[in-house]
Order: structure tokens, then sequence, then C-alpha cells
């Protein structure tokens, strides 16, 4: 980006997009918290578009598959530096399914609770690039399923809990558990991130929410504005949300050109 002349702002919030007449027309630009206006002919938004239009686009009401969608399940991820080195017979990413299956399922998508039996995938990140942590130590990833905030759990109360618990059933797995540093994301920091009903997982895969069916990347309302990421086409997961970013330069590259008309 910087090669090709462009500048990057670290910890700089947005606050709002702005548009040629106020609340319609053309984006023009964005200001930021700290009152300074950039403008601009083009915005790509990567919050989830539920959160980008309300919290950055004022007047403007996001897509109904957006407002009234099917949201994916949460997780919470554990992210440890420990003391020791994983069991020999460790991969880099390793499942570990619990024995309730179908207890698990009705759990997280019909109760809105913490699964019964957790099936969980812990990540070894240090296994395959050593220098992530130091001499004898390694790195551990350890993601749960959960509900998204449209469930029952008070992540308040039950954050510490539920990393407890995490921890403990990492260690019986036979991990190394000594922590020397941590950080625990739960659905509420994902809410906090600019993630509708706290999911990184965006809307479901649903048929009707899936591909062509998922919220259009642009917005016949705000010529200029591009949205980029899960919550629009084509889909979640790492191979898609790239897609969406070829996707996304596609958009802006055609409105530049609609422009030099």
């Amino acid at each position: 980006i910087t090669q090709a002349g462009g500048e990057l702002r670290y910890g700089t919030a947005v606050e709002t997009i702005l548009r040629r007449h106020g609340t319609t027309g053309a984006v023009t630009g964005v200001r930021l918290e700290s009152g300074e206006t950039i403008k601009a002919d083009a915005v790509v938004a990567n919050p989830d578009l539920p959160v980008a239009y309300r919290t950055l686009l004022g007047g403007l009401d996001a897509p109904r598959t957006a407002r009234r969608g099917h949201y994916s399940p949460s997780c919470v991820v554990w992210h440890a530096g420990v003391k020791g080195l994983p069991p020999a017979d460790a991969a880099h990413h390793n499942i570990h399914f619990g024995a309730s299956w179908n207890d698990a399922f009705k759990a997280i998508l019909k109760d809105g609770v913490r699964m019964p039996d957790p099936s969980i995938l812990v990540t070894l990140h240090s296994m395959d690039d050593p220098s992530l942590a130091p001499e004898g130590c390694s790195t551990l990833y350890v993601l749960e399923p959960t509900p998204n905030l449209d469930g029952r759990i008070d992540w308040t109360a039950e954050r510490d809990r539920v990393r407890d618990s995490l921890a403990a059933r990492v260690a019986a797995l036979g991990y190394p558990s000594e922590v020397e540093v941590e950080a625990f994301v739960d659905p509420l920091d994902w809410e906090r991130q600019g993630m509708e009903r706290g999911t990184p997982f965006a809307l479901s895969h649903r048929f009707l929410q899936t591909g062509p069916f998922r919220p259009n990347n642009v917005d016949k309302r705000a010529p200029g504005l591009v949205f980029v990421g899960s919550g629009t086409v084509p889909g979640v997961g790492v191979p898609t949300v790239l897609v969406s970013g070829r996707l996304a330069a596609e958009r802006v590259e055609e409105h530049a050109r609609r422009l030099r008309r």
C-alpha cells in the first residue's frame, strides 16, 4: 500500500462516512473521531454490514437481508503463551470432539447456551514457526463455538468461568498449562470490534444468505460506498473473504471509471 502511494493510519477511528448532501448522495470521504476530514471518491467499509450502516451511515437503512437475517453462532478464543511443548502426537491444527454431539448443536442453535461437552480447536502456531515463542515454550490458540449474543449467556458474568473451564480442558488433553501471557476473546469482544450479534462469522450460510443472495457489496443509494468482509458477497471464511477483497477493488475501479467519463 505504501509503495503505491497509500498511507496507513493505525489506531485511528472513523466517526462517520460523509456524503454529498449530508445523509444522501454519493460518498465524499470520512470524518475521524478527532474531527479531521479525509476526502475520497470511494470508501471501503469492513465492519459487519448492519454495524456499518448503524454507526457510520446515519439516515441509510441496511438491506433487509442484513437487518433481519439469521446470524451464525459465535465462539470464544483463548490465546495463550505457555511454558512447555505440546504432546508428541499433536499437529498444527487439532480438533477434539465432545461426546454429546446432538446435545451440542441443540445447546448452541436452539437453547442459546454453552455446549455441555464442548468440541474445541487447538492450533499450535509455534509448532511450525518456533520464533513465535521462547525456547521451551509454545503458543496456544483455542477456539470453542458458542451462541452469539442472541443466546442466553451473560458473558460479563460467565467470561472467567468459561476461560477457566477451557484452560482445564486443554490441560487435561495433555497440552502445556503453565500460562505466561494470555488474551481471551468472547462474543462481547467481537461485538466491540464491529461484528453484528457478537459473531465473527456474520450471516449464517443458509441457502438464501449465501453467494449472490448475500447483501451486495455496493449500495446504489450511496455511490462510491463499497463493502468488504464476511458480511457481504460471497461469504464467510478466509478464501471467500479474500475474494470479497478482490470484488471490492473491482467495484472501486468501476466507480472511478464512471467518474472519469
